[in-house]
C-alpha cells in the first residue's frame, strides 16, 4: 500500500508534467502565430518581387535577377537589377500601376554603393537603412534612407547620372 506522501509526490509529478506541456504548447502556438503573421505581412512584397522578376525576364531579357528595390514617392516603382542577354548590368524599373517599363544601363550612372558612399561622406549618418532607384521629376535617382546623428529619419535623392544631390529631407 502506498503512503499518502507517495501519492502526493506522484500527483505533483503528473501536475508538473501537465504544466510543462502547457508551457511548451503555448510557446509553440505563439511562434506559429508570429510566423504566420510575418508570412502574411510579407506576401504583397513577395508577390511584387515575383511579378517584377517575371516582367524583367520577359521585357528586358534579364536572366539572373540579383536585386529588387521598392521606391515610393509620387508613384511606386519596382526595380529589378541583373544582367541582360548582352551581359550588361541593367536596372529594370516597373511602375506599380502600369505604364512603360524602363530599362537603364547601369554603366550610364552611379551604382547603389556609390550613392551610399556619397551620403556617408556628406552626411555621416548613424545608420543607413536602404537605397532604391526611382523617378523624381522625370529623372532617375537613387533614394537613400538613413538615420542621422540626432536619431531622425532622413531621405536623400541622388541623381543617377551625375551623383549630385537632388533633394534632401532631414529630421523626420
Amino acid at each position: 500500500m502506498q503512503s499518502r506522501r507517495d501519492v502526493q509526490r506522484k500527483q505533483n509529478r503528473i501536475n508538473g508534467i501537465k504544466i510543462f506541456r502547457r508551457v511548451i504548447l503555448t510557446i509553440l502556438a505563439v511562434i506559429l502565430v508570429l510566423w504566420i503573421s510575418f508570412a502574411i505581412a510579407n506576401h504583397p512584397r513577395s508577390q511584387a518581387r515575383h511579378e517584377a522578376y517575371a516582367m524583367a525576364k520577359k521585357y528586358a531579357h534579364v536572366n539572373n535577377p540579383n536585386g529588387f528595390y521598392v521606391y515610393n514617392r509620387e508613384k511606386t516603382y519596382y526595380t529589378v537589377t541583373g544582367k541582360n542577354r548582352h551581359g550588361q548590368q541593367v536596372l529594370v524599373m516597373i511602375p506599380e500601376k502600369g505604364g512603360n517599363i524602363s530599362v537603364i544601363k547601369q554603366s550610364k550612372g552611379i551604382t547603389s554603393q556609390q550613392a551610399l558612399s556619397t551620403v556617408r561622406n556628406k552626411e555621416n549618418p548613424r545608420r543607413i537603412l536602404r537605397s532604391a532607384p526611382g523617378y523624381f521629376n522625370s529623372k532617375v535617382v537613387w533614394e537613400v534612407t538613413y538615420i542621422n546623428k540626432k536619431g531622425a529619419l532622413c531621405y536623400d535623392l541622388i541623381n543617377f547620372k551625375t551623383g549630385q544631390f537632388v533633394q534632401q529631407i532631414d529630421n523626420l
